[in-house]
């Protein structure tokens, strides 16, 4: 109760103010998102109206000259209402960024061009609670998700529909290990069945683990390969059906054993979409562009 209130006072005292310096008869709201213990403020009407040679600049000089003594007077005055032990509350200015893209609470992109000081010769991307950032995606995954958000806040959806297809083509032809989804294993006994193999409702890497005991057993491979258990680190991947395995997925814990004979097939197209292509369609939804060219009746006539 006591975060919720100080974060919503910083919201109400950085309103009144923009308000106020704008000269607005009616109350804008310039606070366009709030999290756990910040602000994000839009200045672009500020901007606009003072007109400066360097934006950036500007509002780097604005917030330490105006919006930071501005919050710490009024969390003074927050402290002298709650009847307070001790004032710790404080704010700094932290990113200024030009664009920004949010597709739920603490999920977004932002470019930015300014971090608590620092001004950098190029914008850089900050990410939360993206794919980008999780180490349940693929290495190589997660640094193609860095280039398409760059092209998604500075570049066109042409660029970003060629950037995928270019992708997909460089995807399907990698190994099945760098294309895998990472993850650990626990709970095997648990779901294990010795009629069925697994439960229903078996987590899908725990199924896939599995499914690789199953078949190092069967093809001998005990001896020279561990079976996965509690605590291996696995990959784990779709696969096109039917196959030897007799199932649409596979789990391994550094590579899958040609003895298998299952790499021909792996399902590319599956991964590329549940690893790439859906979860970046989440951003490319919020800016209404398309992943994949679209036919229009305009272009039938072209």
């Amino acid at each position: 109760m006591s975060g919720q209130l100080s974060i919503r006072w910083a919201e109400r005292s950085i309103n009144r103010s923009m308000n106020s310096i704008m000269g607005n008869e009616e109350s804008v709201d310039y606070v366009v998102a709030i999290d756990t213990d910040s602000i994000y403020v839009e200045m672009e009407d500020l901007v606009k109206a003072v007109n400066p040679k360097n934006p950036v600049e500007f509002i780097d000089k604005a917030c330490v000259q105006k919006f930071e003594p501005l919050l710490a007077e009024a969390y003074g005055d927050l402290f002298t209402h709650m009847n307070a032990h001790e004032n710790r509350m404080e704010m700094s200015r932290e990113v200024i960024a030009d664009k920004a893209v949010w597709t739920g609470k603490k999920h977004y992109i932002v470019n930015v061009h300014n971090n608590e000081g620092v001004q950098y010769a190029q914008p850089k991307v900050k990410i939360k609670g993206l794919e980008a950032v999780k180490s349940s995606t693929p290495r190589i995954v997660r640094d193609k998700f860095m280039k398409a958000y760059e092209i998604i806040l500075r570049g066109t959806e042409d660029d970003l529909q060629k950037f995928v297809a270019d992708f997909y083509d460089e995807f399907i032809k990698l190994p099945v290990q760098d294309v895998s989804f990472p993850r650990g294993v626990s709970d095997i006994a648990k779901w294990e069945d010795s009629v069925t193999m697994y439960k229903s409702g078996c987590p899908i890497h725990v199924r896939g683990s599995l499914v690789f005991n199953s078949m190092l057993q069967k093809h001998g491979l005990e001896d020279s390969m561990d079976v996965i258990k509690n605590g291996t680190k696995i990959k784990f991947c779709y696969l096109e059906v039917p196959n030897t395995a007799m199932s649409n997925v596979i789990a391994f814990p550094q590579f899958l054993p040609k003895e298998m004979q299952l790499e021909s097939s792996v399902d590319y197209k599956t991964q590329f979409e549940k690893t790439f292509k859906k979860p970046l369609a989440i951003i490319a939804d919020a800016v209404d562009w398309n992943l994949e060219k679209t036919a229009t009746l305009e272009a039938f006539f072209e």
